[in-house]
């Protein structure tokens, strides 16, 4: 799980924010810093001056990254066309020979990003509690000290307020804004608990029961975590928790997933989220007290 603060082009941001691109590409003429940890699904955050404030800059946005591909020049137009930020080939070409000075390159690096979302006011990186270099270039990492960080931009966001002259029929900016919020105070959550105390057995069977969870339909792991998994409904959040024991430790096991449960709802209420969370419990046994109590406490939260 990361996140980057990525140095970008305001008016291309505002071309993308009018055109309301859901999908777009950054090209990229240096190859010298790759991203070493960054995966599909991990936030780029647009990190850029602001139409009001011009000095300062801040996050104006984001998108879920998706892939790096190399591509020509005409196969990024073939395949994005505006999705790169410019009306024609022919202004992309300019963009991109007058940052190279001259001769344009036979490929470049691009990034491709999904799902954008874009904020009504900046984000500046001191009211997240995080310094960014006034002269960074390129990217940064901004949560690898504190993995706090992009939970804390995004609840800031919130209040701020997200651009909803954005939203369209097949992706709406506060449903994708929304369970980015849940996947990253999850996230926060998992980190803050620490890993089950399981026996090497024990924890060969959660891999192995989250791994067959993981091919169902709409199910993602929890980020931070190697065992537990959700899936983001439209009025509540799933999720399946491993429940694996020997014949000894079956009441540690059973007081830390539902330990577990407990933490994971007090999280998103003290962020004031006010989604339902249903529980499940990932079994190679199964348990009817286990599971009694899990349904119970369905019913009552």
């Amino acid at each position: 799980m990361s996140s980057i603060a990525y140095v970008t082009d305001e008016k291309m941001l505002e071309y993308h924010r009018l055109c309301c691109s859901r999908t777009i590409l950054f090209w990229r003429l240096s190859t010298k810093n790759k991203f070493t940890d960054f995966h599909s699904g991990d936030l780029l955050f647009f990190f850029a001056r602001g139409a009001v404030n011009k000095r300062k800059k801040g996050f104006i946005g984001y998108g879920h990254y998706v892939a790096t591909r190399r591509l020509s020049l005409n196969q990024m137009w073939n395949l994005y066309g505006t999705k790169t930020g410019y009306d024609s080939r022919e202004l992309l070409a300019e963009a991109i020979g007058h940052a190279a000075k001259g001769e344009i390159p036979r490929t470049m690096q691009c990034l491709i990003l999904k799902d954008i979302v874009f904020f009504v006011a900046p984000v500046y990186p001191k009211d997240v509690g995080i310094e960014i270099p006034a002269h960074l270039e390129s990217y940064c990492y901004i949560d690898k000290d504190d993995p706090r960080v992009t939970a804390r931009i995004l609840r800031r966001a919130s209040r701020l307020g997200i651009d909803l002259w954005t939203k369209d029929e097949d992706s709406v900016p506060e449903t994708i804004f929304h369970q980015d919020e849940i996947r990253h105070f999850m996230a926060n959550a998992s980190v803050e608990m620490g890993k089950a105390e399981l026996s090497q057995k024990e924890r060969a069977a959660a891999h192995r029961l989250t791994k067959e969870k993981l091919k169902e339909e709409g199910w993602e792991r929890v980020r931070g975590s190697d065992t537990d998994c959700l899936k983001l409904e439209k009025d509540h959040i799933e999720m399946a928790l491993p429940f694996v024991c020997g014949a000894n430790d079956r009441t540690v096991r059973l007081q830390e997933v539902l330990g577990r449960m407990t933490l994971y709802s007090l999280k998103l209420s003290l962020e004031n989220l006010k989604d339902r969370i249903v529980f499940s419990l990932l079994e190679e046994t199964e348990d009817p007290e286990a599971e009694a109590l899990v349904k119970e406490w369905n019913e009552r939260f």
